[in-house]
C-alpha cells in the first residue's frame, strides 16, 4: 500500500495556488530568472493514507501534514519546485534545466513519481549534486514526467 494518494494536474505558473505562486515569484526575483507567468507548471496534490512508523513519529522526521501539495515550472532553462503544506510551510528548490537528470533511485517508488538529480547542494565537504523525489499522480503524472524528460532533453541538446 502506498503512503500517499496522489493527484496532479497540469497548469501555469500563473494559475498556481496563491502560497506556492509566492514562494516561487520570489525566488525568480532573487535568483534573476526569467520565467513567463504562463510557463508550463505540474500540481500534485498528495494526501498521506497511513501514518509514519512509530520511530518517525518518535523522531519527528514522519510527515507533519495529512495534505501537501508540490509543483514544479518548467521555465526556458530552468526548474522551479516549490512544495507547500500547512505544517511544513513552503519551500522552493531551483535548477538549470541542463544540469537535471530524471529517473528512480528506489525502484519501488517509480509508479509514485520521479527522482530529480541535480539540484546545487553545499554541505562541509564542499558542492555536489542534490536529489528530490517529486510525487505524481493521475490524471496528468505521465504528461509531467514526459515533460519534464523533453526539457531536460533538449536544454542538453
Amino acid at each position: 500500500m502506498a503512503d500517499y494518494e496522489r493527484t496532479t494536474t497540469e497548469t501555469t505558473l500563473e494559475r498556481l495556488p496563491e502560497a506556492i505562486r509566492a514562494a516561487l515569484s520570489e525566488r525568480i526575483e532573487t535568483a534573476l530568472l526569467s520565467i513567463p507567468d504562463d510557463s508550463p507548471a505540474f500540481l500534485t496534490t498528495s494526501r498521506r493514507v497511513r501514518k509514519g512508523g512509530l520511530l518517525s513519529r518518535m523522531t519527528g522526521s514522519a510527515d507533519p501534514d495529512t495534505e501537501h501539495d508540490t509543483a514544479f515550472v518548467v521555465g526556458p532553462g530552468d526548474l522551479l519546485v516549490a512544495t507547500h503544506g500547512e505544517q511544513r510551510g513552503t519551500t522552493v528548490l531551483s535548477a538549470r534545466l541542463e544540469d537535471l537528470q530524471v529517473g528512480s533511485l528506489m525502484p519501488q517508488l517509480a509508479g509514485d513519481g520521479m527522482d530529480v538529480t541535480g539540484f546545487p547542494v553545499s554541505g562541509p565537504d564542499g558542492g555536489g549534486p542534490g536529489s528530490y523525489h517529486i510525487g505524481l499522480g493521475p490524471p496528468d503524472g505521465e504528461t509531467a514526467r514526459a515533460a519534464l524528460e523533453d526539457a531536460i532533453r533538449a536544454a542538453k541538446a
